[in-house]
């Protein structure tokens, strides 16, 4: 096989840094609030949502128990503790560190910009759809309403650097509307747009942190969505050319996915086959093709960005630990609302217990 693709999961030295010092030991100590597997084991053979919330009552986020509810599930308990998350990011985080609270809650951010960007191109409020973090929906739609992304904000400089991208788009598009004087709007193309711009400056802002570990997260992520996004649309039939909607600057070329593109999707699980991502593409695969589902990759996305931090287990104090910490937070969260829907609608136990694997499996 001639198209073999080699990504290798590199290693990273780090310094120890003295500004983090306490905010590291702080964590280090708050390592108990992670829910160990035994717990997770319960909640997974919870007999109903009652026996869930029992066990989630004897955690860290049982004091938050009462925002969960039939009615809004897991969303305002959810968007409490990432609220929490940013908010001790904020105050912890050195100016040069603070793009790591986009870099955490990459997918929620990229919400919200699209989010804005259609409620402007529809002329239609679509707050219950936002996600508040360092910026509230108001905040958003009058930077983008008034065009001020060149004067100071609160929101530092990658919010100016994605509202500026934003208002380009925004502008282009409505420009375009009045010229061809069409009233249909491809949402897919100018989604797809702006999520390379959105990209682009989250790879810049993360340089600026020179933390080559973070940098190197980045560049992992842009891989794995580049890889799920290439079989996403191998398995829809999307009329996309791989060059429509791959991110720049992952490890993996563009011209590597070229090479792919007329091939089978067997073909391409043994093209990476023995790069770091080997394990993930062949069980995405196998799964999407077999069940027709992306969960498998999804999960093992969260399984190999959480072990790419194993190597700085024992490390004191640096911004990477701080981040990795977090991240593992996050994804408890995200883990703990999968339970409980799966609970709730009854899912067999088996795809429950698989959901759970998330975290047990890092």
């Amino acid at each position: 096989m001639d198209k073999i693709i080699n990504i290798e999961l590199k290693n990273y030295e780090l310094a120890d840094d003295s500004d983090y010092l306490y905010t590291c030991a702080e964590l280090k100590a708050r390592e108990y609030e992670f829910i160990d597997n035994l717990k997770l084991e319960r909640m997974v053979n919870s007999s109903g949502i009652d026996d869930f919330l029992k066990v989630l009552q004897e955690t860290i986020h049982g004091r938050k128990i009462s925002l969960i509810d039939d009615e809004k599930d897991f969303d305002v308990f959810i968007l409490k503790s990432y609220k929490e998350i940013t908010d001790f990011l904020e105050d912890r985080l050195s100016v040069r560190h603070l793009p790591l609270i986009y870099l955490l809650f990459m997918e929620e951010y990229l919400n919200n910009f699209k989010l804005i960007l259609k409620s402007f191109l529809l002329n239609t409020n679509l707050e219950k759809l936002f996600i508040p973090l360092t910026f509230s929906y108001d905040i958003l739609t009058e930077s983008i309403r008034k065009e001020t992304y060149g004067e100071s904000s609160d929101n530092g400089n990658i919010f100016q650097e994605i509202v500026r991208e934003l208002i380009n788009l925004k502008n282009e598009v409505l420009h375009e509307i009045e010229v061809k004087k069409e009233k249909k709007i491809n949402f897919r193309k100018i989604e797809i747009d702006f999520e390379k711009k959105y990209i682009g400056v989250m790879t810049d802002e993360i340089s600026k942190t020179s933390s080559e570990m973070l940098i190197g997260f980045l560049q992992y992520w842009i891989d794995i969505q580049n890889i799920k996004n290439f079989n996403r649309v191998r398995f829809t039939g999307e009329n996309l050319k791989y060059t429509d909607f791959l991110y720049p600057g992952g490890f993996i070329d563009f011209d590597s996915f070229k090479t792919l593109e007329t091939e089978s999707s067997d073909y391409f699980a043994r093209a990476l086959e023995k790069s770091c991502y080997g394990e993930m593409v062949i069980k995405g695969i196998h799964s999407l093709y077999s069940y027709n589902t992306f969960f498998s990759f999804e999960k093992n996305e969260s399984i190999f960005l959480l072990k790419f931090f194993d190597s700085i287990k024992y490390s004191v104090s640096n911004v990477e630990k701080i981040f990795a910490f977090f991240l593992r937070k996050k994804t408890e969260l995200i883990v703990l609302n999968m339970i409980y829907m799966g609970i709730k609608y009854r899912a067999e136990k088996r795809n429950i217990i698989h959901k759970a694997e998330f975290l047990s499996e890092s």
